[in-house]
């Protein structure tokens, strides 16, 4: 007999539990999208949309009610309120209302976000694209080599603006499923144990058809398909023009690889791209190096309390190693973890040096040869030596 269904101490029913709304709190983007469709004021439907957000995250819909309900309203009734206003038309003048203390609570969410972060000049530009897609819709394209922190970038911007945007990353898989089921779980869709591709789909163009939310794909490279060369046409591709068509704001991360992806898919397909690169409304190309500044603001932003020979050691060896950016993260980690081994808190210069040195992979033969030529330099006789 199913251990879902009963136990040795009696019945026990799982169903129960799993379709409890406290394990579903989520408020459904489909849904959403259909209320904020008789919003006239783009404000209104920024709102709706951040409240949607938040309840994607345990307790955020709690924190929110707490914030602005009523103060007749206890407990429960004050997220239902909340709930109310994000699903049933008739709210329009109780949302209208709450209006101001709703921007404030966003304000007041986004703030955080906004402090610490390191602005490169590909991560400006990223932002800069972002905006125009979210204010002009269609379809963008944000092209740059990897490690430059695009990812960080439009996750940032997307963090800063909840009532106007999604991120995913296309997962690698070939699955269809697999793909609707990364779009829905980003969007806040109902995701059925025995989801299927047919209930996915119409739920997530409902969600983004309105052009209300700009929907960040990153690894887009992973748009085409891997291996059926077959096809005349790549599904997922077809599949986001019709949703362009019919008034989604998309924006694509991409690197170089994802126009040679799709250079061999035409060549072994076919496939006449036109129908996608026509659509493409503005296209960014993020430069292919980034001055010693950005990794030094990224350094500082990664190691707060780091002198500046730290710094500036860090953005040195950034610069000259293929991870680029990430490997300020991955060098600050390890000595993270080194200044713990040693019973401290936080790394100091000693750390950073020994992290640097040993972090040195094999494939990274500028940094390493920097690395010895300085070492070299410090061995030299002091009167022959420069220091």
């Amino acid at each position: 007999m199913s251990s879902t269904r009963i136990n040795l101490n009696g019945d026990f029913h799982q169903e129960k539990w799993a379709s409890s709304p406290v394990l579903d709190r989520a408020l459904k983007a489909n849904l959403v999208a259909a209320r904020t469709s008789v919003l006239e004021s783009a404000e209104l439907r920024e709102a709706v949309w951040f409240i949607q957000a938040l309840s994607l995250h345990g307790g955020g819909l709690r924190w929110a009610a707490a914030e602005i309900a009523p103060d007749f309203l206890h407990g429960e009734d004050r997220e239902k309120w909340l709930v109310g206003l994000c699903l049933n038309p008739a709210t329009n003048l109780e949302l209208q209302i709450a209006l101001p203390e709703i921007k404030q609570l966003m304000a007041n969410y986004t703030r955080p976000k906004t402090e610490g972060v390191a602005v490169t000049e590909a991560g400006r530009m990223i932002c800069e694209a972002l905006d125009y897609c979210n204010k002009s819709g269609g379809l963008v394209l944000i092209s740059g080599r990897s490690r430059l922190g695009k990812s960080h970038a439009a996750q940032c911007w997307v963090d800063r603006n909840p009532g106007r945007a999604r991120y995913c990353e296309t997962p690698a898989s070939a699955d269809n499923l697999a793909f609707f089921t990364a779009i829905a779980r980003a969007l806040g869709i109902t995701i059925e144990s025995n989801a299927k591709t047919k209930n996915l789909r119409p739920r997530i163009e409902a969600a983004l058809q309105s052009g209300d939310l700009t929907f960040v794909m990153d690894e887009s490279a992973n748009l085409f398909p891997s291996h059926n060369y077959r096809l005349a046409r790549p599904p997922r591709i077809c599949w986001l023009i019709e949703l362009i068509n019919r008034g989604a704001s998309v924006a694509l991360l991409v690197t170089p690889n994802f126009f040679e992806t799709q250079a061999d898919y035409i060549d072994k397909s076919g496939w006449a791209a036109s129908q996608f690169m026509g659509r493409i409304e503005k296209y960014v190309s993020l430069p292919a190096t980034l001055p010693i500044t950005d990794f030094e603001k990224v350094a500082r932003a990664w190691l707060p309390h780091g002198d500046k020979r730290s710094i500036e050691a860090l953005a040195d060896c950034a610069s000259l190693s293929d991870d680029c950016l990430a490997k300020i993260k991955y060098t600050v980690k390890d000595a993270i973890e080194k200044a713990r081994l040693d019973g401290r808190d936080k790394p100091d210069w000693s750390d950073i040096q020994r992290a640097i040195k040993e972090g040195v992979r094999p494939w990274e033969t500028a940094l390493a040869a920097t690395i010895e030529k300085v070492a070299a330099r410090c061995k030299a006789p002091a009167n022959g030596s420069r220091r």
